[in-house]
């Protein structure tokens, strides 16, 4: 192979190996973020929980809500 054949494979293949570095960021990224939602949502849910078991979960002495 000649030298006009192969610069043109190596400029491609540096911007191959950005992109690909660009894409694992990426993922990494979106692989916190997804975790830290999933803690969130975690809490949010034992939050609920809490807040239903302190409240109950009908309405009291059997009472139908006021906008009935």
């Amino acid at each position: 192979m000649n030298d006009d054949r192969i610069e043109p494979m190596e400029i491609k293949l540096a911007y191959l190996e950005k992109m690909v570095a660009d894409l694992d960021t990426l993922v990494y990224e979106y692989g916190r973020r997804t975790e830290r939602l999933e803690q969130g949502l975690r809490e949010m849910a034992r939050r609920l929980a809490e807040f239903g078991a302190e409240k109950g979960a009908s309405p009291p002495g059997g009472e139908r809500p006021p906008h009935y």
